[in-house]
């Protein structure tokens, strides 16, 4: 019974010894645990910060796109606004150039008008030469100043080949043609006071596979129905022209003899 009550007083002697290393222990743990307990309470609160910071931060990051959207949107906008009005002020600027260019400029002249040919006489006038010619120009009548009455010429060109003799030859160029002589009121002249000169020209193409040398001016004798060749006539190949003197009015023609 004493060793009892000896080995309770030693276990007592103990404890009260060892408490103040219990103690210290038990209150760091404790420490630990409120610490321990606080951030596991606090983790959560954390939690939903980070998620509502995180909404926040994708609303605001939204936000941020759109009004960056928004904002490059409107400078898109801008640009092109900006780029739509350099356009048309460089639109307007060019038409505004052309414009003034256009009136500084005024309009191109006219190009100068050929000379019109003198008109063919209606008569001659006696001791003056004159001019009387087809309408292409491939038939004239020059009349010398030795005409001492005045005269009007009709030339009339082309006629029917059907209605007058087959030349002696083949016609050159088509030079079939009537020639008519009155005077000024109309009276008709069939053989002329003074000799004129009658020339008929021709082109290379009407003078192709012929020879030009053979170029003869004939008159139809109405009375036998044949073509003669004139008296007076001159062959000028180079000038693509054969010409003869004549004073009878009638049907002439252009052909190569044989």
């Amino acid at each position: 019974m004493s060793k009892l009550r000896a080995y309770l007083a030693a276990l007592t002697i103990l404890a009260m010894a060892m408490v103040p290393l219990v103690l210290p222990a038990v209150s760091t743990g404790s420490s630990n645990s409120s610490q321990v307990y606080a951030s596991a309470a606090g983790a959560p609160v954390a939690d939903n910060n980070s998620n509502n910071n995180d909404g926040g931060g994708d609303n605001n990051g939204g936000d941020n796109s759109n009004n960056d959207n928004n904002s490059n949107a409107d400078n898109g906008g801008s640009d092109d606004n900006a780029d739509n009005s350099s356009s048309d002020d460089n639109a307007d600027n060019s038409t505004s150039d052309d414009n003034d260019n256009q009136s500084d400029m005024g309009s191109p002249p006219a190009p100068a008008a050929a000379p019109a040919p003198p008109p063919a006489p209606v008569c001659s006038t006696p001791g003056q030469e004159s001019m009387f010619q087809s309408a292409d120009g491939r038939i004239v009548v020059h009349v010398f100043g030795s005409m001492t009455q005045s005269i009007k010429f009709s030339i009339r060109y082309p006629i029917d080949p059907a209605s007058v003799p087959p030349a002696p030859g083949p016609v050159v160029g088509g030079l079939l043609f009537q020639l008519i002589a009155e005077t000024c009121d109309g009276s008709p002249v069939p053989v002329l006071p003074a000799e004129v000169n009658l020339g008929a020209h021709y082109t290379d193409a009407d003078a192709t596979g012929l020879n030009e040398t053979n170029f003869t001016v004939g008159r139809l004798d109405t009375t036998a129905n044949q073509w003669r060749p004139t008296p007076k006539q001159a062959a000028d190949p180079a000038s693509n022209l054969t010409s003869a003197t004549i004073s009878e009015m009638g049907f002439y023609v252009l052909y190569q003899r044989p």
